[in-house]
């Protein structure tokens, strides 16, 4: 059977042939830096330095202990560096902690989802709000009806398959948990996401539907680092692209019709 077909069997529905983007050469504002990474050290890390551009897909790739995963907690705060510092332009803000990239419109998907990136005993309306209670509450006070607001503008937008917002997270699929975690920080409206392994543990339709969302995020500015460990997924969706080895970065690729997982392994070996 032809890989096409077992797709949409899987899914239900015809899958669209361009599932990663159609174009294929870099395409962001090279002019307009939004977070600047300098010297990053730390245990796995050792002085990593980029920019990320606006409407910037920044694939970073790499083995499985190649400092990538750490990266990405190193600048959302997550976990303290021991030299270096991670600045978003805009403000000129130092990112210390994740009060800090949240104050500044930056969002983190950890790639443990169940475990870090949402509360599983907690409603979808909760946690899609939870990264939004300051700008939700009136008069100091949370009010249930807000969070409804904003949650249920998110879980439609997202098409997140539930009975209702008051549905618990753990009673959900792995697309739709993945995609209540994208409406969290959606809803907080983040300007920059830090996506770990964006698609891993769903089914091909929500990966697709994910793929679309980044392209949409990306022509509306947004900018994302997606780290990822499917070298279809780094080379069929990223402006350029990072290889990290020994938690360095070791090389860097930008996108083009010459990039193939070839040459990306070469360099993560």
């Amino acid at each position: 059977m032809e890989q096409k077909k077992m797709k949409e069997l899987m899914v239900g529905r015809e899958i669209s042939n361009n599932f990663y983007r159609s174009d294929m050469e870099p395409n962001y504002r090279r002019d307009r830096v939004v977070l600047e990474a300098t010297d990053l050290c730390s245990i796995e890390v050792g002085n990593v330095s980029f920019k990320l551009h606006e409407g910037e897909i920044l694939g970073i790739g790499g083995l499985a202990e190649s400092g990538m995963h750490e990266l990405g907690r190193l600048l959302f705060g997550l976990e303290k560096k021991d030299s270096g510092e991670v600045v978003v332009a805009k403000s000129g803000d130092r990112i210390h902690n994740p009060q800090d990239a949240i104050r500044n419109s930056v969002g983190y998907m950890s790639k443990n989802r169940d475990t870090e990136a949402l509360l599983l005993r907690f409603s979808i309306s909760d946690n899609i709000a939870l990264p939004s209670l300051d700008r939700i509450k009136e008069k100091g006070m949370i009010f249930k009806k807000n969070e409804h607001k904003l949650a249920g503008q998110w879980a439609e937008n997202l098409s997140i398959k539930m009975r209702g917002l008051d549905d618990l997270c753990t009673k959900l699929s792995g697309g739709n948990k993945q995609k209540v975690v994208l409406g969290k920080w959606l809803g907080n409206d983040s300007h920059i996401l830090i996506m770990d392994c964006p698609t891993r543990g769903i089914d091909i339709g929500v990966k697709e539907a994910i793929y679309r969302l980044m392209e949409n995020l990306k022509a509306e500015g947004k900018a994302i680092v997606m780290i990822s460990e499917e070298l279809p997924e780094l080379i069929g969706m990223s402006d350029t692209i990072l290889i990290m080895k020994d938690g360095m970065i070791t090389r860097t690729i930008e996108r083009g019709e010459d990039v193939t997982e070839q040459t990306v392994i070469q360099y993560m070996i």
